[in-house]
């Protein structure tokens, strides 16, 4: 307990209550618990800058009685002065300390926390393993984020004892998937990621857009081990049996003024000529990713009664001069034939923004969970010929 007339014992308490007080603070089970101890602090480091302030008011007032050891008391006297002058300026610096913590307090006080999330490890959810070269996939299903399912996936190196877990595996929306399916889709990231770590060692200094969304061990791993996460691809155990087990995935829907040069190439130079123009934004895996994750997957090409249809190589071309729009399918995980469409060698323009009915609520979605799978265009707001669906 302080005595309030006794400044050496008080100092000696102040000491080892500090010395508590760092102990106490290395972790906090809960963190609104910060806020009141910034009050604290606070309010110490105020009787801090008055506490130096009377140190260098003792060190002026008594400076007749100091001496040297050699009993010099001029000596003495300018050390006492030199003292209260360095009291003095850690006073001065003790004030930009108490603005900052002041400042950190205020916004501190903002903030509204919430419980913390559940364990990963989730008791009674099945979980389902595989191993892929070095890596071994673990993945199970999670509680739903809105409209989106999601399953959790744990990714180990056994050989290493290295490990990442998450629980941002969205499958689409709609009804939940089956385990193997959520495998082979990790397996799509995971392949993406590794075809984005060979670039990166191919090209040093330049980046894509799946960098970082794996450590560098998971990434390696995924590079030196193509064969076994395209087989996981392959496997699909919900391909439905329509149309001879085929679905479609959308590469790019366009309408408006953005379908206004596309619908003029099909009028100028026929339909084939329009589909080698929008392929350029088919962009593979990355492509597949973002249309199983937004759910523009289709057991067939979806058609109104005014849309007319074509087909070139893996792609369908859907399009409406009446509505003013055009739409281009891919047939899921079908290889292109670079040498029909030239799309190899070919530079890709900048990929225009997409607009789609659906675009609104998935970037709702979105914008409540920030993750590395959901990092798309942005939808164009413009009109042209025909009327917006």
């Amino acid at each position: 307990m302080p005595t309030f007339d006794n400044p050496v014992e008080d100092a000696m308490e102040a000491s080892a209550a500090l010395r508590g007080l760092a102990h106490a603070t290395r972790t906090f089970d809960d963190p609104a618990e910060t806020y009141p101890v910034l009050g604290e602090l606070l309010a110490g480091v105020r009787s801090l800058r008055q506490v130096l302030d009377q140190l260098a008011a003792a060190h002026i007032e008594a400076r007749s009685r100091a001496h040297t050891d050699a009993g010099s008391q001029p000596a003495g006297a300018t050390a006492a002065l030199a003292a209260a002058d360095e009291l003095h300026q850690a006073g001065t610096l003790l004030d930009t300390v108490h603005d900052r913590v002041d400042a950190a307090m205020s916004q501190s006080g903002r903030i509204a926390w919430h419980p913390a999330p559940e364990p990963l490890d989730t008791t009674g959810a099945t979980r389902t393993t595989v191993q892929a070269g070095e890596l071994r996939l673990t993945v199970w299903p999670d509680e739903p984020l809105g409209e989106h399912q999601r399953y959790a996936y744990r990714i180990e190196n056994p050989a290493t004892g290295q490990s990442i877990e998450g629980r941002d595996l969205f499958t689409g929306t709609g009804a939940p998937v089956s385990p193997e399916r959520a495998l082979r889709e990790l397996a799509v990231f995971l392949s993406a990621a590794g075809d984005a770590r060979q670039f990166a060692i191919d090209h040093p200094g330049q980046r894509t857009d799946n960098d970082g969304a794996f450590p560098d061990w998971v990434t390696d791993a995924a590079r030196q081990h193509p064969d076994t996460l395209i087989e996981l691809i392959d496997r699909d155990p919900d391909l439905p049996e329509k149309q001879g087990g085929r679905r479609w995935v959308s590469v790019v829907f366009l309408q408006g003024e953005e379908a206004d040069p596309v619908l003029d190439i099909i009028e100028r130079d026929g339909t084939d000529a329009a589909i080698e123009h929008l392929a350029q934004w088919d962009f593979g895996v990355e492509t597949t990713q973002a249309a199983l994750e937004n759910g523009y997957v289709y057991d067939q090409p979806p058609t109104g009664a005014l849309d007319r249809t074509a087909t070139g190589d893996v792609y369908t071309l859907t399009y409406s001069p009446f509505l003013g729009h055009v739409s281009l399918l891919r047939i899921h995980d079908a290889v292109r034939d670079p040498a029909l469409l030239n799309i190899d060698t070919a530079a890709p323009t900048p990929a225009p923004a997409r607009r789609t009915v659906e675009r609104a609520p998935v970037r709702a979605a979105r914008s409540e969970a920030t993750d590395w799978f959901a990092r798309r265009p942005g939808a164009s707001a413009s009109h042209g010929r025909g009327l917006a669906l």
